[in-house]
């Protein structure tokens, strides 16, 4: 008997396991506003908040700049990656500040990381480069773009910058650290030389001091299981090769095929669905309070919030002020988010 109920638990513990695994499993999506398009999907904890956003813009070689953020329930670590961003240079690799001094970029981004992780008195603790070698498929995929576009490689070289931070939040001393895997391609269209950094998935993070390890951890797990749609990633190649080809002359038929995607976002969201088998499966039309216009926001969660600039933030109810555990999240009276007006969608 004893042995009995033995099993009965170890079984009932395997059950409560198994359904917290798949609480966990819960994925969020970033859409695209313009599109109705998910751009990504990927893990989030329970009662961890999380948002993005996604922006079109009229570089020729990164049409889309997005990112996506998660914060803790106690709000004390967040995370964060974001989309390629291209960086061009004239001359050679050799020649370009910032790929021969790190703090010089590390300096550029400081107020940034102030935003993003709401931070204060933050100053440079580390700033350096860690060079590897380059995957094969990358280096093959940018030979055969240059190909394509009559340009001749040279050299290469990838390398990964590294840069920490201190600073405080709330009188507690706090490190942020900054990933940036680098891929500089030195190029010779013609007669001189030109070089193109790319900044290749940026990822930071920021944590009480002596929690770094964790927090890099969680950081890289979240990162791994990041999956894009391979649809929205046919549009966005589509419209940088249209722009690189002619950019002037598709300028106004890029913009039409973006709007009547977005006119027709349930066929969109139809095909879509049907076309990537980890897509959203369900969705809340509401409309934009900025714009007027119908969008889809994750159902999976209890509350979503919008801001002025259109980015968007959820959560579930379990998430709550570190101060009140009753209290109802509201961005516009956190000192981490109040920067910007905020309307709550549901």
């Amino acid at each position: 008997m004893r042995l009995l109920k033995t099993l009965l638990v170890l079984v009932a513990v395997g059950l409560s396991v198994s359904l917290l695994a798949k609480e966990r499993e819960k994925a969020y999506y970033l859409i695209d506003e313009r599109t109705q398009f998910p751009v990504l999907s990927c893990p989030v904890q329970p009662n961890w908040l999380i948002g993005g956003k996604a922006t079109w813009t009229t570089d020729i070689t990164t049409p889309v700049n997005w990112y996506v953020w998660t914060l803790s329930p106690d709000q004390r670590v967040k995370l964060m990656f974001s989309s390629l961003t291209v960086l061009g240079s004239s001359g050679r690799i050799q020649q370009v500040p910032f790929l021969q001094n790190p703090t010089m970029l590390a300096s550029n981004l400081l107020t940034t990381v102030q935003r993003d992780h709401g931070l204060s008195n933050l100053r440079i603790a580390d700033a350096h480069f860690n060079n590897r070698e380059a995957p094969r498929d990358l280096i093959e995929s940018r030979l055969r773009q240059a190909r394509e576009h009559g340009i001749t490689p040279t050299n290469f070289l990838f390398t990964e910058l590294f840069i920490r931070y201190e600073g405080q939040r709330g009188g507690q001393n706090y490190t942020a650290i900054l990933s940036i895997p680098m891929l500089a391609t030195e190029n010779r269209p013609g007669m001189g030389f030109t070089t193109v950094v790319e900044l290749l998935m940026p990822t930071s993070f920021s944590c009480p001091q002596g929690q770094e390890k964790d927090t890099q951890q969680r950081l890289e797990k979240l990162v791994t299981s990041v999956q894009m749609n391979p649809n929205f990633t046919a549009v966005v190649n589509r419209v940088a090769s249209q722009r690189t080809q002619n950019w002037l002359r598709v300028q106004n038929e890029i913009r039409s095929e973006q709007l009547g995607l977005a006119s027709s976002t349930s066929q969109t969201l139809d095909r879509v669905r049907d076309k990537w088998s980890e897509y959203i499966r369900d969705v809340d039309t509401t409309s934009n309070p900025n714009t007027g216009e119908k969008m889809f926001i994750d159902s999976h969660y209890d509350h979503a919030w919008i801001n002025s600039d259109n980015e968007i933030i959820y959560h579930n109810s379990g998430f709550n002020t570190p101060n009140a555990s009753t209290a109802t999240f509201d961005p516009n009276s956190n000192a981490l988010f109040n920067q910007t007006n905020w309307k709550q969608l549901k």
